[in-house]
């Protein structure tokens, strides 16, 4: 039965881009309060099932309803084997994964904001978009990062920030930067506000994107905002 749950939790935590999906059984103690967005829902028995999906919360329907269909389809796995609950949890730490988290972090950001594309940059190079971007956008992209460092020197900070008309993008880590683009004028603080949500998840995701020895992106750990 154990085998059945870990691969329901398994397909739980890829279809919704989650850092951790368990089940607690009872009598395990409360859930973490404000890390990283744990979302529960009861098993029974005093069982609870936890999401826990990164900075950005995902609110989502599509997340509702498939950790809705997961904890029916799990609560029949026990039934099935007249079994109580055991602890089992399922984590997105293995390296082949994070390109695909990275993923979904981005489009979870463009979606919350009706962004036409969001990326994640070191240097002028993408690492991983949510689409693949205009030729427009993708011509502007060196000299939106070119414009950084005078951003961060005006600031005082060592992070850029630009506010364009239709694009945002966020200096988050050493030659890393995430840029949204939009169709027109958007929310500058709301925006400002998720991308660093993210920008805080991703640079930890950062160094496996890019793990060459002595990579820009693992020479020197952000800072905390």
């Amino acid at each position: 039965m154990i085998e059945a749950l870990t691969l329901r939790l398994r397909g739980l935590l890829d279809a919704v881009g989650a850092r951790r999906v368990s089940i607690v059984p009872a009598g395990a103690g409360p859930p973490p309060l404000g890390a990283g967005g744990v979302r529960t829902l009861p098993l029974g028995g005093g069982a609870r099932l936890e999401l826990e999906l990164g900075a950005i919360g995902r609110a989502s329907d599509d997340v509702d309803r498939a950790a809705e269909e997961a904890t029916r389809e799990l609560r029949q796995l026990v039934r099935d084997h007249q079994a109580v609950w055991p602890a089992v949890t399922v984590t997105a730490a293995a390296p082949m994964r994070v390109h695909d988290r990275v993923r979904t972090y981005l489009s979870a950001l463009a979606e919350l904001h009706g962004a036409r594309a969001a990326v994640v940059c070191l240097r002028d190079r993408v690492l991983v978009g949510n689409v693949e971007l205009e030729v427009r956008d993708a011509a502007r992209l060196p000299l939106l990062i070119r414009r950084l460092p005078a951003s961060a020197a005006r600031r005082g900070s060592s992070h850029g920030e630009l506010t364009d008309d239709d694009v945002y993008v966020l200096g988050f880590w050493h030659h890393a930067a995430i840029v949204v683009f939009f169709a027109g004028p958007y929310a500058t603080d709301f925006v400002r506000h998720r991308t660093r949500l993210v920008a805080r998840e991703l640079a930890e995701l950062l160094p496996d994107l890019d793990p060459r020895p002595g990579a820009p992106a693992m020479a020197q750990r952000r800072p905390d905002e």
